[in-house]
């Protein structure tokens, strides 16, 4: 096998890209669909080239593998490589996820023979459970597990035949069903045309950004890069059938909220949501609007409704299964990452020494 970089904007990009997606069908974040907006929308000198790798004459795997200098705590210089992302923090918010290679799953000693440059890292963000093999077991290679994330979705298969609320706990089918009580009369509004999408996008903005504010933060879509992407692949991407846009609105309420989801070979992919704010405790909007867009991917056969990766208690409640996110570095053998093990160790060391004991626990008082 051998790799060979080829220019992000050239035409034989899409071809290969789209070749090995047809023989090996990658998540929508590795889709052309959404890569061709990427490339369209990033500043061309932040467009990592693509890595094409070879065997017996033809393309067999490929990703986009940018290249930056990092400084690690501030003073140690590290060559980065980083796999499908650009290694700048700003665009590198759309958080791609179940990454890894299009085509072949090559194992990660493989794919690093073949590796350009010299480097001293290698960033594996949000690779999906399969990605490599099981890279925890490469005693060859330094990994470095930055961490994992769980990863929600709900099984529409296994729920069809009873219903998606009847998998769900007692606990947190009573709280949907008080929630929808609680809304009273409202309707399911799916846009039908890019006009509409980006008619309930922009809505969700506005909600999704006030939620933000009332926290102190400023939220996904305050960034205008972040908005342009979004809106260029909605546009580009609704009338091939991976764009929802839903709207709950009730009679009482007006809108409940909205959500942003792709839809990619039989998995709606939850990307984004924006909900009102009620005083009633018991009007869940989440939980209101979750359910009717379950409710709408169970009547249209869709096979996985996904909440992606994060461990926030609402995906765990409404979810019926899940899978793991990896956040991981290869480093090669360098003094400054040896070094930079002691010094965590001793810092370590220093953070238990320096914190008291707790108070031992009292026994209680006798009779």
């Amino acid at each position: 096998m051998k790799l060979a970089l080829v220019d992000p904007y050239s035409p034989e990009t899409e071809r290969i890209w789209r070749d090995l997606e047809v023989a090996s069908p990658p998540s929508y974040f590795l889709s052309w669909g959404w890569v061709e907006s990427w490339l369209a929308t990033l500043p061309r000198d932040q467009a990592p080239p693509l890595a094409v790798i070879d065997a017996g004459g033809a393309p067999i795997a490929a990703c986009f593998l940018a290249r930056q200098l990092v400084l690690r705590n501030r003073v140690m210089p590290s060559r980065a490589l980083y796999l499908n992302v650009t290694g700048t923090q700003r665009f590198d918010e759309l958080w791609i996820e179940y990454n890894g290679l299009v085509g072949a799953n090559l194992t990660l000693s493989e794919l690093l023979a073949l590796l350009p440059w010299g480097w001293d890292e290698l960033y594996l963000p949000a690779l999906h459970a399969g990605a490599f093999g099981n890279i925890e077991q490469a005693s060859d290679i330094r990994v470095r597990i930055d961490r994992q994330v769980p990863s929600y979705f709900v099984d529409l298969e296994r729920a069809r035949p009873k219903g998606y609320l009847a998998m769900l706990s007692s606990q947190t089918r009573s709280q949907v069903r008080r929630a929808q009580r609680e809304a009273g009369k409202y309707v399911v509004e799916i846009a039908r045309d890019p006009s509409e999408a980006i008619d309930i996008y922009s809505e969700l903005v506005a909600l999704h950004g006030a939620q933000w504010r009332a926290k102190g933060k400023s939220g996904a879509f305050a960034d205008p890069w972040f908005d342009r992407f979004h809106r260029r692949l909605i546009t580009q991407r609704f009338a091939h059938g991976e764009i929802q846009l839903l709207r709950v609105r009730g009679d009482q309420t007006g809108t409940i909220g909205c959500l942003y989801n792709h839809i990619y070979r039989g998995r709606v992919l939850q990307y984004q949501s924006g909900v009102a704010a009620f005083d009633n405790a018991h009007l869940k909007p989440g939980f209101v609007c979750h359910a009717a867009a379950i409710e709408h991917a169970l009547a249209n056969g869709l096979a996985v409704y996904d909440f992606l990766g994060g461990d926030m208690r609402y995906k765990k409640q409404l979810s019926t299964d899940q899978t793991t996110l990896t956040w991981a570095r290869v480093q090669r053998k360098r003094l400054r990452f040896l070094l930079e093990d002691r010094l965590r160790e001793w810092r370590h060391k220093r953070a238990a020494a320096v914190t008291p004991p707790a108070d031992p626990v009292a026994p209680p008082a006798a009779a």
